[in-house]
């Protein structure tokens, strides 16, 4: 499984066309500093960056230009990639989630179950959540939210300390998420990826200082989403040839999400073996059983999850588990904090 081509990259990005900073030259400046290789850009209900000639390759960096839609509720965030011009604005969520599917686009579920504390919470950010997702047309959702996350940690009492150390509660996903997302894949394949959620607002502190929160510089140093492919991906590749790439790997589950807080996840590996072949991420082995594997760049606390419930657990650096069927997903400490979360494998019963 060492074989296969790693591709890292950041997804849900704002920009000036929205509500974020930074112009899509500065933005892709920083992501060419952090090594990424590949953005995800999801400006609010706009695609107008796209027609405004941005995406494609910008040296060794790809950049693909979605838009983030929202019902009239300003609920139900969907991320939605690989289309030419946006949908009517009136549509409700179940109509967009099923018209960018029609339309052989990329639909993401963005901050799910998304919640505040009602006494403690920032005043002004209400929560933009789906309440439910049980919905057949959602096959992508964002089980870690970088931006969402900080939101629901920070309050009025420790807002200047999140302000200032932003990445300090980048702990783990929501047990309430990762709980619904265990439960779904036992009956359809339903992806998770991590997700920035990067607008680097500007505020000022003690209303004197100005300060950034969460620089892009910062987010990209924070939730990254893996694709582990055969396919291979270089600079000079056609534009349209790249996404599908990049989009049906997503689909397929062929990715993984890592904190880089905890340390750099290139590397890793996670795949099932059976009779001389092997399964990736988001795959089926339909014989019983097989050979769980993985092997981590570092040492970490490993959790095998089997149909949502803790299999196996151990601090290693590789692992090669017999195992009945059953669906898996593998989960990563590290330091005490969550590091690196799978797609899931499944074993079918003979």
């Amino acid at each position: 499984m060492t074989e296969k081509n790693e591709y890292v990259g950041c997804i849900h990005i704002h920009t000036i066309y929205s509500d974020g900073s930074g112009t899509y030259e500065e933005i892709i400046s920083k992501g060419q500093e952090a090594g990424l290789d590949f953005l995800m850009f999801s400006d609010h209900m706009t695609l107008q960056p796209k027609r405004d000639g941005y995406g494609g390759w910008y040296d060794n960096i790809f950049v693909s230009v979605g838009y983030e839609i929202n019902d009239r509720e300003d609920k139900h965030h969907y991320l939605a990639f690989g289309l030419e011009a946006e949908l009517p604005s009136e549509l409700s969520h179940e109509e967009y989630i099923k018209k960018v599917k029609e339309l052989g686009g990329l639909g993401i579920a963005a901050h799910p179950f998304e919640e505040r504390d009602i006494k403690n919470s920032l005043p002004g950010y209400p929560p933009a959540s789906w309440g439910n997702l049980d919905y057949e047309g959602i096959e992508v959702i964002e089980i870690w939210n970088m931006m969402s996350h900080w939101m629901e940690k920070t309050t009025i009492r420790n807002k200047y300390w999140n302000i200032v150390h932003p990445r300090s509660f980048s702990t783990f996903p929501k047990k309430q998420l990762l709980k619904w997302w265990d439960r779904v894949n036992l009956k359809r394949k339903v992806t998770g990826i991590g997700s920035i959620d990067a607008h680097a607002v500007k505020i000022k502190i003690l209303g004197i200082f100005e300060k950034s929160v969460f620089d892009y510089k910062i987010m990209f140093k924070s939730l990254r989403t893996h694709l582990v492919i055969d396919e291979m991906i270089k600079p000079g590749m056609d534009r349209d040839e790249v996404e599908g790439k990049i989009f049906q790997a997503i689909k397929n589950g062929h990715c993984f999400v890592s904190n880089y807080r905890r340390g750099d996840a290139r590397g890793f590996r996670f795949w099932a073996e059976n009779d001389g072949k092997t399964y990736n991420m988001g795959e089926t082995v339909s014989s019983g059983t097989a050979n769980i594997r993985a092997i981590l760049p570092q040492r970490g606390t490993c959790r095998l999850i089997r149909n949502g419930e803790v299999y196996y657990k151990n601090e290693l650096k590789e692992l090669n588990l017999e195992v009945p069927a059953g669906v898996y997903r593998l989960e990563v400490e590290k330091d005490g904090r969550g590091w690196i979360y799978t797609n899931h494998i499944r074993i079918q019963s003979k």
